[in-house]
């Protein structure tokens, strides 16, 4: 049986055709996503109008801000209920657009609506961390290393710009074959992209690092996942780190008109975006 995710608009800023086009567009990619880290079929649903928020079990909704200034977006649980919240005009408010930018590299709400299911189907209680060495641990969030890249996806005559993931090969220290991203831009295990961010811990102590481009939108999510992470498992300040920037570029994104054609091209021709953790 399928996990279904009920999605509600609270929302004064997001239509409801938008939302059902972000729907539409995470149902394309979930079979993939779900099928690559051994996950049960899991399908997005909009909730009816008369459904509760949080009686349906694992959900998702849309809110204009939060009561934390600056969150974009999240994903926590409450009485064992996985659940991600969405603040549409904070994201707007960081240079986002709603389906789909001018270009790949401009955030949307479509994105963070994918980021956070992505994350909240992988790692739902919030309590898995990945080992990178003796010493130090990543927390199992798919969407954060490659925060700066996003996806096309077609639905109908509309493009909507969604989120790219990590595969289970990323936390693989021995992994020497990817693809470690859907969009196969990285090249080895517990890297991330020039755009992303990583939360961090390590001797107790959790820090975060950001790639040489990560937008102000990306370092807003990685700050508030800082602070979440470390009301949620420790007290320890610890500095904060960002990559230096390499001398390799990064290679233009080509113009793709769907998820089905160009994710063969991404996986046979590999673009190298080289900040590492």
């Amino acid at each position: 049986m399928a996990t279904t995710i009920y999605c509600f608009n609270k929302s004064s800023v997001l239509k409801n055709t938008d939302m059902f086009l972000m729907i539409n567009a995470i149902n394309i990619m979930l079979p993939a996503f779900c099928k690559a880290w051994s996950l049960k079929p899991c399908t997005c649903i909009a909730a009816p109008p008369t459904t509760k928020v949080g009686s349906t079990g694992m959900y998702c909704v849309f809110l204009d801000t939060s009561t934390s200034p600056g969150t974009l977006a999240f994903h926590t649980e409450t009485g064992n209920v996985p659940y991600g919240e969405i603040f549409v005009k904070t994201v707007l408010q960081y240079g986002g657009a709603m389906l789909m930018g001018s270009t790949n590299s401009v955030p949307t709400v479509a994105q963070a609506f994918a980021h956070e299911i992505f994350e909240m189907l992988v790692n739902p209680n919030i309590n898995v961390w990945w080992q990178v060495s003796n010493s130090k641990l990543v927390p199992a969030e798919v969407c954060d290393p490659v925060q700066g890249s996003v996806v096309p996806i077609r639905v109908g005559s509309v493009m909507v710009g969604m989120s790219d993931y990590i595969l289970p090969e990323w936390n693989d220290p021995q992994s020497t074959q990817g693809p470690y991203n859907f969009l196969n831009t990285l090249t080895r295990p517990f890297q991330m992209s020039r755009g992303g961010y990583l939360i961090s811990m390590k001797a107790g102590g959790i820090s975060y690092v950001y790639g040489s481009t990560a937008s102000d939108y990306a370092q807003a999510r990685s700050e508030y996942l800082l602070e979440y992470m470390k009301s949620k498992y420790v007290e320890v300040d610890a500095p904060v780190i960002e990559v230096p920037t390499t001398e390799v570029p990064i290679a233009d994104e080509p113009p793709f008109s769907s998820v089905e054609s160009f994710a063969p091209t991404l996986f046979g021709n590999r673009v190298d975006e080289p900040d590492a953790l």
